[in-house]
């Protein structure tokens, strides 16, 4: 499974750097880093990680098609109000204390809690990020550093190494963000 772990976490890597960049690509390197980590989360144990995956594919298409030239959100990010993250939070929280039980029990998950944590933090990470909302870069600096404790956890070490990246190129992504929103037209 190493191999074909490299391998996504090759095109993860590239993704989360175009996004970066704002580079609509990013979503063609999304998609396909997310449909090889199906297979790979399904074999560590993590179906909620791996169901996410699938969910994952289908924004990888939503961004290229709201990332087009000429739409609203290929202009500058913008912020989402406070009083939303609140809710999103509230949300999530909810979510995962009515998931982690539902997969300990009927999936089988390692780690339904971090599982369940971690999968609907990113939903709602990934929509700020097709939304072109800067506060996603936040959102994934606590998502990822939480995710690559439960990857390492479950033997994924190429994976863990990734999302650590991620959560340090997510500092990175909300400067270069902050700077365009700066910028002017």
């Amino acid at each position: 499974m190493a191999a074909i772990e490299l391998v996504a976490v090759a095109f993860g890597f590239a993704y989360i750097l175009l996004a970066i960049r704002q580079q609509r690509a990013c979503w063609i390197a999304g998609g396909i880093s997310t449909a090889i980590y199906i297979a790979i989360f399904i074999r560590a144990g993590l179906p909620l990680q791996a169901a996410l995956q699938v969910v994952y594919v289908a924004m990888s298409v939503y961004g290229w098609v709201a990332w087009r030239p000429g739409t609203e959100l290929a202009r500058k990010p913008r912020s989402w109000p406070w009083p939303r993250h609140l809710v999103a939070l509230a949300a999530v929280g909810v979510a995962a204390a009515v998931g982690a039980p539902l997969l300990e029990r009927y999936a089988g998950s390692d780690a339904p809690l971090a599982d369940s944590l971690g999968t609907f933090a990113s939903l709602v990470a990934t929509w700020l990020l097709a939304r072109r909302y800067i506060d996603t870069w936040c959102w994934w600096i606590a998502v990822d550093t939480g995710l690559a404790a439960l990857f390492a956890s479950q033997g994924l070490r190429f994976t863990a190494a990734l999302y650590i990246a991620y959560a340090l190129l997510a500092i990175a992504g909300w400067r270069w963000w902050r700077r365009s929103m700066n910028a002017p037209p």
